[in-house]
């Protein structure tokens, strides 16, 4: 599950995205977030299917079951812009240890999808480098992925050889208050 991430690089968000944004190192559920559809805008994190009455906030759709789930039914797809995120290992001697995972400050781009009301970051089973922190970890689309991805709504290449560096980081990004290079500054 991806349930916070980054986008601190706004330099590189401007030279590839020719967006603006403020440097984020602890993006939340229910923070607007840059997507791209494919121009960039703003939305909500956090997926309330058009059905419902009450806010959801769906964070994370599993891509197995995407296209099965009814609170994914008429969502469309995105790109959602990050340059890491985070997740927490279980321990059984300490409560559980955050990770930021990265590949050397440089933009990941994720599958999304979203309507009106906010967007989710697809997900996947774990890759072997990050299994042992946890079980599920977004999709990540490589160029021609994204082409796929926003066009057909599919995946048709997966391309996951971009080598992610997974640090140990202290719990100053357990809180989401905190919004700062401390939260992701190895340990």
């Amino acid at each position: 599950m991806c349930g916070r991430f980054t986008l601190h690089n706004s330099n590189k968000v401007i030279d590839k995205i020719g967006f603006d944004i403020a440097p984020n190192y602890n993006i939340v559920p229910s923070n607007l977030i840059l997507i791209l559809i494919p121009e960039p805008v703003l939305l909500y994190w956090g997926l309330t299917p058009e059905w419902a009455t009450k806010p959801m906030n769906l964070i994370n759709a599993r891509i197995e079951t995407l296209k099965e789930k009814p609170a994914f039914k008429n969502s469309k797809p995105c790109i959602i812009v990050s340059d890491g995120w985070f997740e927490w290992k279980k321990s059984n001697t300490v409560e559980k240890i955050p990770y930021y995972i990265h590949n050397n400050n440089k933009l990941i781009y994720f599958a999304g999808i979203y309507n009106d009301k906010g967007c989710s970051i697809v997900t996947k089973e774990a890759n072997q480098e990050l299994c042992n922190i946890h079980h599920r970890q977004p999709l990540i689309l490589g160029k021609k992925a994204r082409r796929s991805w926003i066009n057909e709504f599919e995946i048709k290449i997966l391309n996951q050889s971009e080598e992610f560096r997974c640090q140990r980081v202290g719990n100053h990004v357990n809180s989401p208050k905190n919004n700062s290079p401390q939260c992701i500054e190895a340990i």
